[in-house]
């Protein structure tokens, strides 16, 4: 599932490398999308992109909030997980305030001190040959008779876990050089996390018994570091867990602000607010303060569940459907950008086939129709998207985003072939 996830995300990161070589807005997909196929579908593709954003950053909180628990246990303490989950949504919004530089560095420690111990528990694995000396084999990539159905819902799980790549997108006013840097972060960053992910999931069914064996153990890489370098290693892996994730909420609250903020800037009066920016640290404090209190409010709506674990499945999950649509809508956007600015062959090619996959992806998904509880989070998704159409009848917002002077900007830099008109 996440091989073929990486293979369908890179068409995704095409697309945005596409748009991001040209120009770079905090809008990212609204001015992208907006400037191919105009403001409204730039709206409705940045409508879900936020959701998705504000929705992942939640279930990151509960998923830390599991990992929290575990650690705490095994200290001999016991807190409930909506409370770890709000202390560490609190932190993370004290961050996001200041600037992004800080709060980038901050990310990138606690991700990079994760990875590094980790790794030298899939050493040990790996000089230990695995599962009795006879676990490192390539099972692990076979489907073993699972259904399409069963793994195309593997493969929106991983494009739960390998999105957000494109956030640097949101991060192009506050970097330097950025039609260099962006795109080179988005490319980097998928092909860094899907190595991570494909590397250590392989690492983790290779050191046990079955897959069923992985399935119950409530914190696999933390047992395995156990057992093969000690206990004190393991709480040590537990501890770079929290830390790690700690790290990816930080990031979703990041990407959901800067987005917050360019759609405040485009709404106008309305969303004044959203484009407070805080003068010390020129972060936008009004987005950040409106994402937190709505990544919280997603966090509580699922307080009543009984584990932080299948609250972070059901929330993710939730966001994963929504960024499907939000991946699909932008790889069409950026075939007609280039159809419309080069026309060549290759590029052409190459995102025709990415909506071809990512079509093909989006059916085996909901067809045949997902069980119960995967069938109301797509219902919820339908609806999420629904309510981001119905927005646009507000009276004036789509005149406003029409007179944008962002897209127009973009939309300018559109370099019509010959014989085509530019701005249409």
């Amino acid at each position: 599932a996440q091989v073929i996830g990486l293979i369908a995300m890179g068409f995704v990161a095409y697309a945005f490398v596409t748009f991001t070589r040209s120009f770079n807005t905090a809008g990212s997909v609204y001015a992208f999308n907006g400037s191919a196929l105009g403001p409204g579908y730039g709206f409705v593709s940045a409508w879900l992109l936020l959701l998705v954003y504000l929705s992942f950053a939640a279930g990151v909180y509960a998923s830390t909030a599991d990992i929290g628990q575990t650690l705490l246990a095994s200290l001999g303490l016991h807190v409930g997980w909506l409370w770890l989950g709000l202390a560490g949504a609190v932190l993370a919004l004290i961050l996001a305030l200041t600037s992004i530089g800080f709060s980038s560095l901050v990310i990138l420690v606690c991700e990079g001190a994760s990875i590094a111990l980790i790794t030298a528990v899939a050493i040990a694995v790996l000089l230990a040959g695995g599962y009795h000396g006879t676990g490192l084999t390539a099972a692990p990539f076979s489907p073993h008779g699972v259904s399409l159905g069963v793994l195309a819902l593997g493969v929106t799980a991983v494009f739960g876990q390998f999105s957000g790549f494109e956030s640097a997108s949101a991060l192009g006013e506050e970097a330097h050089r950025s039609t260099r840097t962006i795109p080179a972060a988005i490319t980097w960053s998928l092909v860094g996390s899907a190595a991570v992910y494909i590397f250590f999931t392989w690492i983790v069914y290779s050191a046990y018994p079955s897959p069923a064996a992985v399935a119950a153990s409530p914190a696999p890489l933390v047992h395995i570091a156990g057992t093969y370098l000690g206990p004190d290693v393991g709480i040590a892996v537990n501890a770079a867990g929290l830390i790690s994730a700690f790290g990816a909420q930080l990031a979703c609250l990041n990407a959901a602000a800067r987005l917050l903020y360019a759609l405040g800037r485009e709404a106008g009066g309305p969303g004044k607010f959203l484009t407070r920016v805080w003068p010390r640290h020129g972060s936008p404090a009004g987005a950040i303060a409106v994402g937190g209190v709505l990544s919280v409010a997603g966090l509580a709506a699922f307080g009543s569940e009984a584990t932080a674990t299948r609250a972070a499945t059901l929330i993710i999950q939730y966001g994963a459907y929504l960024i499907l649509a939000a991946y699909l809508l932008t790889v069409i956007a950026a075939a007609v950008w280039t159809w419309r600015t080069r026309r060549r062959p290759v590029p052409l090619v190459v995102l025709a086939t990415g909506v071809a996959v990512l079509g093909y992806v989006v059916y085996r998904t909901f067809v045949p129709f997902p069980a119960a509880p995967f069938s109301w989070i797509v219902l919820a998704g339908a609806g999420s998207l629904a309510a981001g159409a119905a927005v646009l009848l507000i009276p004036g917002l789509r005149g406003r985003l029409r007179r944008s002077p962002l897209l127009a900007v973009t939309t300018a830099a559109i370099r019509p072939v010959p014989g085509t008109r530019a701005g249409a």
